[in-house]
């Protein structure tokens, strides 16, 4: 079977007379069979993103930080080196690991995470 996965991004803005919209819309393969759809408490020491039934790298990966005042550091290793997202409260973004390792770290106080990953 094929494309398994549908992704869908649309970014708009209407200020001042000026707007813009952007979107796109993608069908993916999906080779494995796991997947996880959780919450998890992050707390402020850079900690693993708990991907328990993902086998591997997972192939697409959402995540939204739940809490109402604090935002979270998303990186690829405990340092946040890697690559680093800063997810604001109450904002998501969509990810594409290149590694089944992912951390995050909450700023100030914990924060309840939200997050949805797929196998490769």
């Amino acid at each position: 079977m094929a494309n398994e996965i549908t992704q869908n991004i649309t970014l708009s803005f209407s200020k001042g007379g000026a707007n813009s919209y952007f979107a796109t819309a993608v069908r993916i393969d999906m080779a494995g069979t796991g997947y996880n759809s959780s919450t998890q408490e992050i707390g402020t020491t850079a900690e693993l993103v708990d991907l328990t039934g993902v086998t591997g790298t997972p192939g697409q990966m959402a995540i939204k930080n739940l809490d109402a005042t604090n935002f979270v550091e998303i990186g690829g290793d405990s340092g946040l080196t890697v690559f680093k997202i800063k997810l604001r409260p109450g904002k998501s973004c969509l990810i594409e690991p290149n590694s089944g390792t992912i951390y995050a770290k909450a700023n100030t106080a914990a924060c309840l995470i939200q997050k949805f990953a797929i196998d490769a």
